[in-house]
């Protein structure tokens, strides 16, 4: 089942005085976050560990676009938290710099490596609330090498850092992990603000995986980009070979053409249910029962053209010049339509009457309607409840063919029938 997460993130009251007469900063609350939940039954994991290595070193308790920097990674990762499905994989959080009030160490272990639990993570990170100290990713590498010791499971490694003020060796430290762990190891690498040293260094350590990237955090703001993202980092999509959204091994129509609405189990939709899908429909609405064609249109005649908007066309339905009275080459399709109904009790039709695009419009419209309640009388008169019926006049408004030929005109003065639903 699908659950909208909203997860308020807490606000920071504490404020940093750059001088005693400084002004002191507020950073504002960060926006609620509507997380948009992924589908597990589409996809596998591909990873076995995830690692999440967060800044709270003094920088990031600095300003970006109004928000403290600190406030902007820890959402992050809870926003990855509150989006990623529940997975059988390990999890572990290691943070470096913090304020004394939250460690004394330069890098400390939030969260030891353990079994993923959405609120154990949630936890972990409220636990660094506080940023201040030095920026030693290095050290944070080198002891998330340790963490990872005997690690035999892909491993997805997610720093969150501003990459600003980073001692040397950071680099160093991060090829030592891929040189330790191979092409089991993907670091992404999250920057949170702009600048540009930091976008250099955090480049350069995703580079260093391979299979990583390095993403700005300003762009996984929404829901939609946070769930591509944890795709991105987590799993892998199952085998789907028509690319419906449903995998092989429960898709019952294999084959499907792409970019086509199907249904759970892969098969193309079907409204009306009349044995022909959506796609291949031209007369989407009809009414359930009713016998239909190859283009899914209910068979009323077979001296009519079906249209592309679905519509039966009798070229031999014609009047008296300028008139709404039926000539008498009209009355055998006439008949056909009445026995078609007759043997159809479900099927409703609207009646549309057309004309050419000359003259003036006002009369074509009211030509056109009285033709078309013509025929409606006609057919009431050979037994179809009225009830059944509805006439409308569409005057020169929809030619199917040129008014400026004559031959062009005569298609364009017509009677269609269109079935409709009860």
């Amino acid at each position: 089942m699908n659950l909208t997460v909203r997860h308020p993130l807490a606000v920071v009251l504490a404020a940093v005085f750059i001088a005693a007469c400084a002004t002191p900063y507020h950073p504002l609350p960060l926006p609620d976050f509507d997380a948009q939940p992924i589908d597990p039954g589409r996809y596998e994991k591909k990873v076995g560990q995830l690692v999440f290595v967060l800044d709270a070193s003094s920088s990031m308790a600095d300003a970006h676009r109004g928000y403290q920097k600190l406030d902007i990674a820890r959402g992050v990762i809870n926003n990855f938290n509150d989006t990623m499905p529940d997975l059988d994989m390990d999890v572990t959080l290691r943070s470096f710099g913090h304020a004394d009030s939250v460690s004394s160490a330069s890098s400390t272990t939030m969260l030891p490596t353990q079994a993923y639990s959405r609120d154990a993570l949630t936890s972990a990170v409220a636990r660094v609330k506080e940023a201040g100290g030095i920026s030693p990713l290095a050290r944070a590498l080198a002891d998330a090498a340790a963490d990872l010791k005997g690690a035999d499971a892909p491993i997805a490694m997610v720093i969150v850092s501003d990459g600003r003020n980073m001692a040397s060796g950071a680099l160093t430290a991060a090829g030592a992990l891929r040189a330790e762990h191979g092409e089991r190891l993907c670091i992404y690498a999250l920057q949170v603000g702009d600048a540009a040293d930091g976008t250099e260094l955090l480049s350069q350590i995703a580079a260093v995986s391979g299979c990583g990237e390095a993403v700005n955090a300003d762009g996984l703001g929404s829901g939609q980009a946070m769930q591509v993202f944890v795709q991105k980092v987590l799993l892998t999509a199952k085998n789907d070979s028509d690319g419906d959204g449903v995998t092989d091994d429960n898709d019952r129509c294999p084959g499907t053409p792409r970019n086509i609405q199907v249904d759970m189990h892969g098969c193309p939709l079907d409204s009306d249910k009349d044995g022909v899908s959506d796609y291949k429909d031209a007369c989407p609405d009809t009414p359930e029962g009713t016998t239909v064609d190859a283009k899914g249109c209910p068979v009323v005649t077979t001296s009519a053209e079906v249209t592309a908007a679905g519509t039966y066309l009798y070229k031999d339905i014609q009047f008296e010049n300028n008139k709404a009275e039926l000539r008498e080459s009209s009355f055998p399709s006439l008949n056909e339509v009445a026995a078609a109904l007759n043997d159809q009790p479900g099927l409703k039709v609207e009646i549309h009457g057309h004309t050419d695009g000359s003259g003036a419009r006002a009369y074509n419209q009211d030509l056109s309607q009285r033709r078309a309640e013509s025929v409606k009388a006609y057919l009431e008169s050979n037994g179809i409840d009225a009830s059944r019926m509805t006439a409308i006049g569409f005057g020169p408004d929809r030619p199917i063919d040129s008014n400026a030929t004559k031959e062009g005109r005569a298609r364009n003065r017509r009677v269609e029938f269109k079935p409709v639903r009860q």
